[in-house]
């Protein structure tokens, strides 16, 4: 079942050329993400069930505008144990594509504290559909860290950074990317094609370290525990094409 909802592109979710940024694209995702999970009886406040993302990928075609209404979809494409994969459309009012993103997500019980299989009378309301897609694969392959690091900053997980989890956003981790680009990256405009890992939550109040990698074909970020030892998520943005399929 593909589920569909209606968004208003506003002033906060534009950059400086009045385009909608990559982290807003990811917003409207995860809602209506969310709105799906509470139509089928699955949503935060149902059950002590939660999808954690584990991997994005997403390819913006083409970027609507301040002012621009778009209609985000999403849907279901495979549950395997306790992993799902999930995709996602934004397209405009003429209902020409705007942007795709492939997702993969791990369930776990968090009143439990551990990972868990969806009930199968939950899943079959999704009504999955693995014939509807935009991408080959629906498992995306884990990037790598890069070999060295050009510069690093620290960045505490505050308030602004949390969701209602206690860690840090999905979402946020695009935040924290734009906050230690270089300038002229920076005001280069936003990468079209971006790829995220995610390895490990951020608590709230936790300090981490955001290296910035410059390689010909990509710019990565990563953010890493203040010891260095564990590595939280990886960004990939890529300068020409979309990534091959083995990263």
């Amino acid at each position: 079942m593909v589920y569909s909802q209606k968004f208003y592109v506003g002033f906060s979710d534009v950059g400086p050329d009045l385009k909608i940024t990559n982290a807003s694209i990811l917003r409207l995702f995860e809602n209506v993400c969310c709105l799906q999970g509470e139509a089928v009886g699955d949503g935060y406040r149902d059950s002590y069930g939660r999808w954690f993302l584990t991997a994005y990928r997403v390819k913006v075609i083409k970027r609507p505008e301040y002012n621009d209404f778009v209609t985000a979809c999403t849907w279901s494409r495979e549950l395997k144990g306790i992993t799902a994969s999930r995709e996602f459309e934004l397209r405009g009012g003429d209902g020409s594509l705007l942007a795709a993103a492939i997702s993969n997500w791990a369930r776990m019980n968090v009143k439990l504290g551990k990972l868990e299989r969806m009930a199968p009378e939950v899943f079959a309301k999704y009504e999955s559909e693995p014939q509807h897609r935009n991408f080959e694969d629906a498992w995306l392959p884990k990037l790598r860290d890069c070999s060295e690091y050009s510069f690093e900053r620290e960045i505490k997980a505050g308030r602004l950074l949390v969701d209602p989890n206690g860690h840090v956003n999905n979402v946020k981790y695009l935040d924290i990317a734009a906050e230690i680009l270089p300038e002229e990256v920076y005001r280069s405009g936003e990468a079209d094609m971006f790829d995220i890992t995610y390895r490990k939550a951020i608590p709230y109040g936790e300090t981490v370290n955001c290296l910035y990698c410059d390689a010909p074909d990509s710019y990565t970020v990563a953010v890493k525990s203040r010891d260095m030892k564990d590595t939280m998520a990886l960004i990939r943005m890529y300068k020409n094409g979309f990534p091959p399929e083995k990263q």
